[in-house]
């Protein structure tokens, strides 16, 4: 287990749901008989991924165009069925210009360090950087705005409500405008002195800002001011150690209908009421991982790598899958009839959605997955530590 300690008063812990593996264990993923055979599409090099660091980076698709960041600094944008790139942004550069003047650029060490998102809204393209950044580009790959928030980006920005909301590492929430980055709000949330490096992807949903926190509670901010409307504890800190008292709730938040949906680290899955954080059911799970719906279902991942269905309406486990138990899995996916995570090892597994019964395992990039996949719902796009980017189709 990697442990980051610092002398700030906000300790950041990595991958604390490694700490099984410090024994060394050997893992041995379970037998697959593929019955189905995703195809690739097309597959591109993005110059660079994340590598090892925690940079939750996840390519989207929006309408026939795929786009997709590394940690570097270059924003690429692609056509959906061909794969054929666009155009691209470079970060590092003032002109936003994709070629380097010289060789020696290329080994300069310069890092943008871009770290949160993809998000897409307004006709624009949303990303933030763990310096600080907020960065806007048009549809067209050209550079809108930039401004500098006070603490990391470390996840996707929500857009809607004429806002761009963006999370920092210090559990700030700001808001600014989509057009030109000018702040409307800022709302601060105390942390713990100990966490997990991460924070929860924002939600603007029914004219509210639902967040997630680090010390263990969901809440929802009027969008149009940035005040509290309600905050309500998903997990309580419990045992005796720092390590045992994290409670963050890192996923983002999924609401369905009038219900919003939260999971937390060493906590539960709680249904609450939107409109007034009324507790409607919880029950005994924990994950860092983002959850997923579809219809009335909801699938997780929890904190050890264990897969549920959970019937949204009351709580109930339609199914559990428990042979990739201690494997780094991504969050879920749900794609056409199936559930679809990633592993570090590079692995992606398919599972029958309905039964949670594996139907397919494909060996992908030897770096492994640290995002989940994303879907239009006929196209599956991956995208690994090293920046390999590939779109993948089933009948």
């Amino acid at each position: 287990m990697s442990v980051n300690l610092s002398v700030k008063p906000l300790l950041l812990l990595a991958a604390v749901a490694l700490s099984a593996c410090s024994s060394k264990e050997e893992l041995v993923l379970p037998p697959v008989t593929n019955i189905i055979a995703p195809k690739v599409v097309w597959d591109q090099d993005l110059g660079s991924g994340v590598a090892h660091y925690e940079s939750k980076l996840t390519p989207i698709i929006v309408n026939d165009t795929v786009y997709a960041a590394g940690r570097e600094g270059l924003v690429s944008a692609y056509e959906l069925q061909t794969g054929k790139r666009k155009w691209q942004f470079d970060l590092r550069k003032p002109d936003g210009s994709s070629m380097w003047s010289s060789i020696s650029d290329v080994w300069s060490g310069d890092n943008a360090r871009i770290s949160g998102g993809l998000s897409y809204g307004y006709d624009k393209l949303y990303f933030g950087t763990e310096n600080g950044d907020v960065v806007a580009l048009s549809a067209a790959g050209e550079l809108v705005w930039r401004v500098e928030v006070k603490g990391e980006v470390l996840v996707s920005p929500a857009v809607g409500e004429g806002l761009v909301v963006v999370a920092t590492g210090a559990g700030t929430l700001v808001a600014l405008h989509p057009d030109s980055g000018e702040q409307r709000w800022q709302f601060e949330n105390e942390q713990p002195a100990l966490t997990l490096r991460g924070v929860s992807e924002p939600l603007i949903q029914a004219g509210g800002v639902i967040y997630g926190s680090g010390s263990g509670h969901l809440g929802v901010l009027i969008a149009d001011r940035g005040y509290q409307a309600w905050e309500e504890a998903v997990a309580v800190p419990k045992g005796s150690t720092d390590l045992s008292r994290l409670v963050d709730v890192d996923a983002k938040p999924v609401v369905r209908g009038g219900t919003v949906y939260s999971i937390a680290y060493n906590g539960e899955l709680v249904a609450m009421e939107l409109r007034s954080g009324r507790q409607l059911w919880k029950r005994d799970y924990a994950s860092f991982r983002n959850l997923t719906a579809a219809g009335d279902i909801l699938y997780l991942v929890d904190s050890t790598g264990r897969i549920y269905s959970i019937d949204s309406r009351n709580g109930t486990e339609l199914w559990s899958q428990l042979a990739l138990n201690k494997h780094y899995l991504t969050a879920p996916v749900v794609y056409k009839d199936y559930l679809v995570v990633g592993d570090s090892e590079g692995n992606l597994h398919w599972l029958n959605r309905n039964t949670g019964d594996f139907v397919a395992r494909q060996s992908m990039d030897s770096s492994g997955f640290y995002t989940e996949a994303v879907t239009d719902g006929s196209y599956l796009l991956v995208q690994s530590r090293n920046g390999e980017l590939v779109l993948l189709q089933t009948p």
